[in-house]
């Protein structure tokens, strides 16, 4: 039996192999790009598909992470989306079929889970996947789009477009400062089908129709994505896939006026949040209150130093990031000490420290010059990091966000450096 301290050091649980497979998985998926006037034209085919554009490739933490990403940017994060996140794998550990060339679901997937369970799951990772795509294509941050619009029209009094019912799901940026906005659908494909990938870009493409007019800085294009997950049995000649549709921009009308690092503010705020930095979060993204100075930990991982939270997701478990706790925990039993020696793991949410400097430097609604000069940072979750007699398993996205675990090694303890720095 493997002991797996997944929601905090003190709360053990055994964890079956088909979990832990999920958590060192990889996978790959091919990308189609498909042309809008096929896709808005009635009665023209898609199919049969030309060779793939690319592909996305990911590990298991990382398609967490992505999720992670895209459930922060919706919602106001607290730690029950940790939980959220986390027990996708958890509670789902029979969904994906990780050892299959090209990422799919397991044997009888698609069809498990009733209609509304369904929708949710594959919503959740389809918008997930869009975000693996538009890192891919190197846009690093990504913020909330009807978040981000609606606070800045009610405040310059621009009324709703019309016709407008529906926003798009996200606005993201590259290293070029160019912005782009995406909309996810996505489905779970059952053996023998044919997944409606038209009709899923169309309906897609009418969401995002017109909205880059409407803001300025004004996006250079629009992204309307579709994730299509078939069973590791399906015998169809297609396998799962993303396919993407990237329409031009149309002439500007009436913009809402955003400054040009509203998508930064919005991409850090969100993380921020999960970290447990609300006040920060909200400077942030409001440019209400003034930065803090405050103690964090902070680690070491290939050159690089992030500050991170240690994950403590219920009520009454002690504050596993301060630096009292860390300090404490050597005077434990040593009754304790061997059961932490059969495997220590602590789960950590964090970020680059030079944008956590960076960050300090926000004031106000003034544009942040030093949050514009950060650049994305190129990874590839390939490998564990050893990192001071310890393991990190875990995904690292270019804007610096960090999700994962650091794994013990040894009979020691993982080595965290605790730092002032002004947020």
């Amino acid at each position: 039996m493997i002991l797996y301290p997944f929601i905090g050091l003190s709360h053990w649980i055994a964890l079956p192999r088909q979990v832990l497979s999920a958590f060192n998985g990889k996978g790959s998926l091919p990308i189609h790009e498909f042309d809008k006037a096929n896709v808005q034209k009635p009665y023209a085919r898609i199919r049969p598909f030309l060779n793939s554009s690319g592909n996305v490739s990911f590990t298991s933490w990382r398609l967490a992470h992505a999720i992670k990403k895209a459930d922060c940017a919706r919602w106001s994060s607290s730690q029950i989306l940790w939980l959220e996140t986390a027990g996708l794998f958890l509670e789902n550990a029979q969904l994906f079929d990780w050892e299959a060339s090209n990422f799919c679901l397991n044997a009888g997937m698609s069809d498990f889970y009733a209609d509304f369970s369904r929708s949710s799951l594959t919503g959740r990772i389809a918008q997930g996947m869009a975000l693996l795509l538009l890192e891919e294509k190197g846009y690093a941050y990504v913020g909330r789009f009807e978040t981000e619009w609606k606070s800045r029209a009610a405040k310059q009094n621009k009324p709703c477009p019309p016709g407008k019912k529906k926003e798009p799901d996200f606005i993201a940026e590259n290293e070029q400062k160019e912005w782009v906005l995406a909309e996810s659908k996505g489905s779970f494909v059952s053996p023998g089908k044919k997944p409606n990938i038209k009709n899923s870009l169309k309906t897609s493409l009418a969401q995002l129709d017109g909205w880059d007019k409407y803001i300025t800085p004004q996006p250079t294009k629009s992204f309307a994505i579709g994730t299509f997950l078939r069973e590791s049995r399906d015998c169809s000649k297609e396998t799962s896939l993303i396919a993407f549709v990237d329409p031009e921009p149309e002439a500007p009308e009436d913009p809402v006026e955003f400054p040009s690092d509203a998508v930064r503010r919005a991409n850090y705020a969100s993380w921020l949040s999960l970290m447990r930095f609300d006040d920060a979060a909200n400077r942030i993204r409001f440019g209400a209150g003034e930065p803090q100075r405050r103690s964090v930990p902070v680690i070491a991982l290939v050159g690089r130093k992030y500050a991170v939270s240690v994950l403590s997701v219920l009520p009454k478990q002690p504050d596993l990031s301060s630096r009292e706790f860390w300090d404490d925990l050597h005077d434990w039993p040593f009754g304790c000490a061997r059961m932490i020696k059969q495997g220590l793991r602590v789960e950590l949410v964090g970020l680059d420290l030079e944008v956590f400097e960076a960050l300090g430097f926000v004031q106000g609604s003034s544009t942040s010059s030093a949050l514009m000069q950060f650049k994305p940072q190129k990874w590839r979750d390939a490998e564990p990091i050893e990192s001071d007699g310890c393991t990190f398993y875990g995904s690292i996205f270019s804007d610096g966000s960090l999700l994962g675990e650091l794994q013990q090694n040894r009979m020691s303890w993982p080595i965290l450096e605790w730092i002032e720095i002004v947020l």
